[in-house]
């Protein structure tokens, strides 16, 4: 079975959360942006207002996205009606547990802002832990459910009936975990933080910036990104710069701000955390996305959807998607994914190589900060100190867009099926025509990005045991035909389906 298939049907609707999370941070940087704001003076209380709620809904979208994960992984494929409960109280009991036995010598930034625990007059913060504290606790809440799945007897006894043991052993599995991540997560988090300051000691160097981008792009994946950014972009990490009049500022972002208000930006390094966003926000994703639409052989759903396909491009470029889009990739293309942190990495080495180091409008919050987005490009384009930095930008965007529609179109017409399922090509397409009951019985077929849409002649001739033994994932039958759950192979195989339909009447004419 397709087990990345099987996650991202699970996740899609976690993942349509972030999509409006970015959505929604778009929309209320728009608003916000001083470009936007200089020309039609949207400067008034409504639209401060709308703004800071918008970015701020957004902003918990995104920062609790690990938690929205967590609830879906546990109650998928399990009938148990207090299972989300028992996780609630199980990870309550590891944030304790973790916090009161770890050591209180991690820098500031590795803390939750807002949440901690207060026991008597001492006060503790809570990690970040991101997904992964999730994830731990997902692992003993499942396998203490599995293991006493089948578990009789405790019927007679009045208290102890078999939820209240599960909900015992999650507890006591939790609090060893907890005790395990108090350890070992503070040594995680100086191993991030000797990598930053391994970066930040030589950040002129392509090489350095090269280890950033590869490390800022898993911190993301892993939801602990913000304790990276408010080292780099805001702490001492980022470095520090003092103005003529004796002001001091601290912080890429910080130091982005000051010194583009003096005009100093040509001959300044502060930017070069941010400036690959531009390349990725305006060229790589869009360039990604259109390549995937392209391979949408529907053409019903490809119409139906063209105006949500606009406006999720339009969102990378206006305020940037790269975290949806990467959760997408990884789950669907593994490979695509890989490539991209390979040239996210490159991207970051390549621009301060070149010096095209650009920052962007922060508005005041990790969480809702929308890097490379198209209005500052615009803005700074009118910029003639920024001029040479933009085009040089402008440059590798246009490249890298080129480099990704390619790679992506390449990945799924030629690499989808050989590269994610052992065996010959053309066996697989043979076994999938003859469980779809040959291809007499086939009317049309289509495809999505990871779905496959076939209209029979005969529906009782389909091999459903057989088609999820293949790894299709699932199979949804409708007016039209059936949908098939086939991951990102699914281009390829009705294409070559398509290809023994056209033959089809040749041979028979030559018969």
């Amino acid at each position: 079975m397709n087990r990345l298939q099987t996650y991202y049907e699970q996740l899609q609707l976690p993942l349509k959360s972030l999509f409006l999370g970015c959505f929604l941070i778009t929309i209320g940087s728009i608003i916000a942006n001083p470009y936007i704001v200089m020309i039609f003076k949207f400067n008034s209380p409504l639209f401060v207002t709308a703004s800071k709620l918008l970015l701020y809904a957004g902003g918990i979208i995104l920062s609790y996205f690990p938690l929205y994960v967590f609830i879906k992984l546990l109650t998928h494929r399990n009938d148990e009606t207090n299972v989300v409960v028992t996780g609630f109280i199980s990870y309550l009991v590891f944030l304790v547990v973790m916090t009161l036995l770890s050591p209180t010598t991690s820098p500031k930034a590795a803390y939750s802002d807002i949440l901690n625990i207060t026991i008597g007059n001492e006060t503790y913060g809570l990690f970040k832990t991101g997904i992964f504290g999730f994830l731990a606790v997902l692992l003993v809440v499942r396998y203490s459910y599995r293991s006493h799945k089948e578990t009789t007897g405790f019927s007679q006894v009045s208290y102890l009936d078999r939820d209240t043991i599960k909900l015992v052993n999650s507890i006591i599995g939790s609090a060893i975990v907890g005790a395990i991540f108090a350890y070992g997560w503070p040594m995680f988090v100086d191993g991030i933080y000797n990598a930053l300051k391994f970066i930040s000691s030589d950040s002129h160097n392509p090489m350095s910036l090269f280890a950033y981008g590869g490390l800022e792009r898993l911190l993301t994946l892993g939801n602990i990104q913000t304790m990276m950014h408010q080292e780099i972009w805001l702490g001492s990490l980022g470095g520090s710069w003092m103005n003529i009049g004796g002001e001091t500022f601290v912080g890429d972002a910080n130091i982005w701000t000051a010194q583009l208000k003096e005009g100093l930006n040509m001959i300044s390094g502060a930017g070069r955390y941010t400036s690959a966003y531009y390349v990725l926000n305006l060229f790589a994703i869009p360039g990604y996305l259109l390549a995937v639409i392209s391979t949408i052989s529907n053409k019903k759903v490809l119409k139906k959807n063209i105006s949500l396909f606009i406006i999720v491009i339009l969102t990378s470029m206006l305020g940037g998607i790269i975290f949806p889009v990467e959760l997408l990739m990884l789950l669907t293309s593994p490979i695509l994914y890989f490539f991209h942190l390979f040239m996210t990495a490159f991207i970051y080495a390549i621009l301060v190589g070149f010096g095209a180091t650009v920052g962007f409008s922060y508005l005041g919050s990790l969480t809702s900060a929308t890097p490379g987005n198209l209005i500052d490009f615009i803005g700074l384009m009118r910029n003639t100190v920024m001029f040479n930095k933009i085009m040089i930008i402008l440059l590798v965007g246009i490249i890298t867009f080129i480099i990704y529609f390619a790679m992506t179109r390449f990945y799924y017409s030629r690499m989808a099926i050989d590269v994610l399922n052992v065996g010959s090509k053309k066996e697989r397409v043979n076994d999938f025509i003859e469980r779809l009951g040959g291809l007499e019985n086939i009317e049309a077929i289509s495809s999505t990005p990871t779905h496959i849409h076939v209209a029979l002649r005969d529906r009782d001739e389909l091999n459903v045991s057989g088609l999820h033994r293949q790894g299709v994932t699932r199979i949804v039958e409708t007016r039209q035909g059936f949908t098939l759950s086939v991951g990102s192979s699914s281009y390829m195989l009705q294409r070559a389906v398509n290809r023994h339909l056209d033959a089809l009447p040749k041979e028979e004419i030559e018969e």
